[in-house]
C-alpha cells in the first residue's frame, strides 16, 4: 500500500456508480501503511519529518474519502429495497448494509401498518417471512410482553382468533402486531372489535392464564 494505490482506489470510487472490488486486506493494508509512515517520521530529521507528516495527512484524507463514498453507496443500496447484498463489499461494509436495510425495512413496516390498519391484502415488507413460523402448529398462542400501555389507557383486552391472514398493524396500545390465520392473540378492545366487525377475527374464549403467563386454548 502506498499513496499512489490509495489515489487509484479513490479515483475509481469517485467515477463508478457501483462499489469497486477491494482486497479483503484493504483495511489492514491501509493501517500498516500509515503506521509505517509514522515510524519513519519518528526517525527522520525535521525536513524529512515534515514531508512524511504531509503524506500521512494525505493518506488519511484519501482513506476517509474512500470510506465515506463507499458507505454512501451502501446506504443508498440498502434503502432501495434490494434483497441481495451488492458485490465488492468488505466484511464490515456487509454489516453496515444489513443494519441499514433492517432499520429501513422495519420503518417501512411501521408506516404501512399505520396506513393500512388491516384494510389491504397482506403486504410483504423486509424480505421473506420466517419459514419456521409458518411451520408451527396452527393453534399456537402468540406470546407478547405485558400490554401495560393498554392498561394505562383503561382499555380492556380481548382474546380473538384470527380467521385469515392480515397485514401487520399497530394496535391502540402502540404495539406492532404480526398475525396470520389461526393465531390466537390478546388485543386491545378497540382493535379486537374492528377485526371482528370486518370478519377477519372472532371472539375466543380461553382458560385462565397459566403459571407460564400464556393463555390456554379452551376445549
Amino acid at each position: 500500500m502506498d499513496i499512489e494505490t490509495l489515489w487509484g482506489i479513490l479515483y475509481k470510487e469517485r467515477n463508478m456508480a457501483s462499489l469497486q472490488d477491494l482486497p479483503a486486506s484493504f483495511c489492514e493494508d491501509a493501517r500498516e501503511y500509515i503506521a509505517r509512515l509514522q515510524a519513519e517520521k519518528r526517525e527522520a530529521d525535521d525536513r524529512r519529518g515534515e514531508l512524511v507528516e504531509d503524506e500521512i495527512r494525505n493518506a488519511r484524507t484519501k482513506v476517509e474519502d474512500i470510506v465515506r463514498r463507499r458507505i454512501g453507496k451502501i446506504v443508498k443500496l440498502a434503502s432501495s429495497g434490494t434483497k441481495t447484498p451488492p458485490k465488492g463489499m468488505l466484511e464490515e461494509e456487509e454489516l453496515i448494509f444489513k443494519g441499514v436495510k433492517r432499520h429501513v425495512d422495519e420503518g417501512k413496516e411501521r408506516i404501512f401498518a399505520l396506513m393500512m390498519d388491516g384494510q389491504e391484502g397482506e403486504r410483504e415488507v423486509g424480505g421473506e417471512e420466517n419459514r419456521s413460523d409458518q411451520e408451527e402448529s396452527s393453534w399456537h398462542i402468540l406470546k407478547s410482553a405485558e400490554p401495560t400501555s393498554a392498561k394505562e389507557r383503561d382499555e380492556e383486552l380481548h382474546i380473538v382468533r384470527i380467521l385469515e391472514d392480515i397485514p401487520t398493524f399497530m394496535g391502540t396500545d402502540g404495539r406492532i402486531y404480526k398475525v396470520k390465520r389461526e393465531d390466537v392473540i390478546m388485543l386491545p378492545k378497540t382493535n379486537a372489535e374492528i377485526l371482528c366487525k370486518r370478519g377477519v377475527a372472532e371472539r375466543f374464549e380461553g382458560k385462565e392464564v397459566n403459571k407460564g403467563g400464556e393463555y390456554e386454548i379452551g376445549k
